[in-house]
């Protein structure tokens, strides 16, 4: 009989990363369980995900609530048997914007998870800030899901619990297979931005300027995550479309990248990044592939670090050698991760 599962947590396609992590948690349900495995998915553009081989909802409320479907997926989860969170960094708390987006959309799917019987899995999360009083409940409801993966040792740190285990992000099982050692680089470096709490750190403008002529890269197109009005601010050569860089086998570029998935899609796919981070998930994920050198805050970068950085990897095949070994070296612990990652799933169903 096929394994019934409820993926809760979804995003959009739209946004390339976010669109990732749900094809990477399907990847894993299925490898866990097979194929035929019978997948229901709660996502804020459930439209976006058609083409996948789940029944899609909708996980955001209109002005008459939430869509009735959803809601009676929810009082139904003891029905299921398995619920797995998408991986990712939706419970959030940090502004009144964020915590008001996580009442409306994740709250829900995470009360329902913590009082179901069936067995729960969160895949790697960063969670948090958890501010204007919401980190006790966070707690208490994330104690009560038996598996809470976290993908970065802040969120350890703020909100772990007894069900609390530290692995890498998803999508870095994906960069440790995108390599070509001793490969040439192109010379034109690659710049993404977004903006980050509305604002662009003016010393993008700089970094801009001191690595010109670059090509730019939008990674997300979708709602608030539109990045198309920040990377309008630049003066790219051209832009380079996600088809062509974010497909494994061409010549190596060099990136630089504000959106996290942007970075890692941009390193499975045999690229040199540097990551200008604006939450602790970046930090987390490069330090687990063994390039944490490589990771800078976003509004707080050295900008002449950066250029240096940027030019090394564009220059030098020592300094590649480098960032490819160091990848190398972390290959084990990750590939590790994601097979034990699988089994759990697995043992949890049979």
């Amino acid at each position: 009989m096929s394994a019934r599962v409820l993926i809760l947590h979804g995003y959009s396609a739209e946004n390339a990363g976010d669109g990732l992590l749900v094809r990477e948690t399907l990847e894993l349900v299925r490898e866990a369980l097979g194929d035929d495995a019978e997948i229901t998915l709660l996502a804020s553009r459930p439209e976006t995900f058609n083409d996948l081989g789940v029944s899609a909802l909708p996980t955001v409320p209109t002005k008459r609530g939430w869509d009735p479907r959803t809601k009676d997926v929810l009082k139904r989860i003891d029905e299921y048997d398995i619920a797995v969170a998408v991986g990712g960094g939706y419970l959030r708390a940090g502004t009144l914007v964020e915590t008001l987006k996580t009442a409306l959309v994740h709250a829900p799917q995470l009360k329902a998870a913590a009082r179901t019987s069936t067995p729960t899995i969160y895949l790697p999360q960063s969670i948090g800030p958890a501010r204007f009083g919401t980190r006790g409940w966070v707690q208490r409801k994330l104690a009560k899901i038996d598996t809470v993966m976290v993908r970065d040792d802040r969120t350890v740190a703020e909100v772990g619990g007894p069900t609390t285990q530290r692995r890498p992000d998803l999508a870095t099982a994906a960069v440790v297979n995108g390599r070509q050692p001793g490969a040439d680089v192109d010379p034109t470096p690659v710049l993404s931005i977004r903006a980050v709490h509305g604002k662009i750190n003016p010393d993008i403008y700089r970094l801009a300027e001191q690595i010109a002529p670059y090509d730019g890269y939008i990674q997300s197109t979708v709602g608030g995550n539109d990045d198309r009005p920040a990377s309008a601010t630049l003066s790219p050569r051209g832009v380079v479309e996600r088809s062509t860089l974010m497909t494994p086998g061409g010549t190596p570029r060099v990136v630089v990248a504000v959106r996290l998935h942007a970075a890692l899609m941009a390193l499975a796919a045999g690229h040199y990044v540097v990551h200008l981070a604006y939450e602790r998930k970046g930090f987390g994920a490069f330090g687990d592939l063994g390039i944490s050198p490589w990771v800078h805050t976003v509004n707080s970068f050295n900008v002449e670090t950066v250029v240096r950085q940027v030019k090394d990897l564009l220059n030098d095949p020592a300094v590649r050698a480098d960032y490819d070994a160091r990848i190398g070296r972390a290959t084990q612990d990750i590939s590790k991760s994601r097979a034990q990652i699988v089994e759990e799933i697995r043992e949890v169903i049979s």
